[in-house]
């Protein structure tokens, strides 16, 4: 069914002018019959105009237009009253209640209260009876009160619709600005990671740096032994042999290193190649941070590169414990190989729930110490895994293929690997 046409405000003017004046013409007033004579007919239709002029300007001037509008219903009064400005009058009330200040409503609900009370008690003081009294008190109510709270109403349902509608802007700047903080939040998270990824493959670096630089120099010196003297067939054979070994493993281990150094910048500043057999300078560190640590370890003979990478985990997974693991607890660490690959496994009991961090933790791990040791591990063709393990006790675990390039067994048992860079303190007893 089609909606009729919405009226502007010279809309509704011009139909109470219609309307009022149509009224005036069959006779009809609010005395019931209209003024006789030209006189009022002319005083009518100009007051009419007048209220009807007015109300196009409603909505800017609420308060201006209702008194204009009772000052010329109060001039028809003489000639009967008019219908039409009694509209008039009605529609000012309700552009009142809904445009006009809170003060100015206020003060306008005591003129009607007062008006309202005043209407049938002036009835009964001019000695009307109960019958005419309540008569005038409701139609003070129809004509008075009823625009009030008809106006009241539509004004508090705009007010309750604009504020939801700012609540729902709200809603959607604060949607925006979490959705925002999410991505910044996983834009370090990706930064954080590829920055440990970085540090990781330099350490690497350095590493095969100091290993290829020590064999290069075992074959140095071997070949100036064997050029200092005059030829002797068995022990420049001696030195070619130990020049190939030495040759052939610094083969072996850049070929195992190859990947990781593709893309790295160069580093100034080479440490010293770090392996097992620091082990107990790496176990002395964590009794010293109070952890109860049991070793067992038995892996001779090592390729440098595993054995740096598997140092390397060790050194993390026990600073984890010491940083994030229960306070005291005993840490577990076994290095074991088969002949084909080294494995290494450290386990730490989780802290219980509740118990605070350790003076000088950080409160949540960012994940770049898995990070760290996942890439070493990988970098080698091995396999690494880290996360909750049976008993409340958190468990590290890296198997490092001996070969170069060769893939890791699986080993029994292998825990599953935490999300790297997601793992909190909550969820995770040892994730920097």
């Amino acid at each position: 069914m089609p909606s009729l046409p919405r009226l502007d405000d010279r809309g509704v003017a011009l139909l109470y002018l219609a309307a009022g004046l149509l009224l005036h013409g069959a006779g009809i007033s609010v005395t019931g019959s209209a003024g006789a004579g030209p006189a009022g007919w002319w005083l009518h239709t100009a007051l009419l105009l007048v209220a009807c002029g007015a109300l196009t300007a409603k909505r800017r001037h609420p308060v201006v237009v209702l008194l204009l509008a009772a000052a010329c219903l109060a001039g028809t009064v003489p000639a009967g009253g008019s219908l039409g400005l009694l509209l008039v009058l009605v529609d000012a009330l309700y552009s009142a209640e809904v445009h006009a200040p809170a003060r100015t409503r206020r003060a306008l609900h005591g003129v009607v209260g007062v008006l309202t009370v005043a209407a049938p008690a002036a009835v009964w003081a001019t000695g009307g009876g109960l019958r005419d009294a309540l008569a005038a008190a409701l139609q003070a109510v129809a004509v008075l009160v009823t625009p009030l709270w008809w106006g009241s109403d539509v004004r508090s349902r705009s007010e309750l619709a604009a504020s939801e509608a700012e609540r729902a802007t709200l809603e959607r700047s604060r949607a925006d600005l979490a959705r925002a903080h999410a991505a910044d939040v996983q834009r370090i998270a990706d930064l954080d990671r590829d920055a440990a990824v970085r540090e990781e493959r330099a350490g690497m670096a350095r590493d095969l740096h100091d290993v290829v630089a020590s064999r290069l120099s075992a074959v140095a010196i071997h070949a100036e032994a064997a050029l200092s003297g005059p030829p002797d067939a068995g022990r420049d054979r001696a030195a070619l042999a130990a020049v190939r070994a030495e040759s052939v493993a610094s083969l072996a281990e850049m070929r195992s290193m190859i990947l990781v150094l593709r893309g790295a910048g160069p580093r100034d500043g080479a440490t010293a190649a770090a392996g097992l057999d620091r082990l107990d300078d790496l176990v002395a560190t964590a009794r010293d941070r109070g952890l109860d640590v049991r070793v067992e370890a038995a892996a001779p003979g090592l390729p440098a590169v595993v054995d740096h990478a598997a140092y390397r985990i060790a050194r993390e997974a026990l600073t984890n414990a010491a940083a994030h693991g229960a306070a005291g607890g005993r840490v577990d660490l076994r290095v074991a190989s088969d002949g084909s690959a080294l494995e290494v496994e450290v386990l730490n009991r989780l802290p219980a729930a509740g118990t605070p961090a350790p003076a000088g933790a950080p409160a949540l791990g960012s994940g770049t110490g898995l990070v760290s040791m996942a890439e070493r591990a990988r970098s080698l063709g091995g396999r690494f895994a880290a996360g909750p393990h049976a008993g409340g006790r958190w468990r590290v675990h890296a198997v490092l293929p001996l070969a170069p390039g060769a893939p890791a067994a699986p080993a029994a048992q292998a825990a599953p690997a935490a999300p790297m860079g997601r793992t909190t303190l909550g969820a995770a007893g040892g994730a920097t």
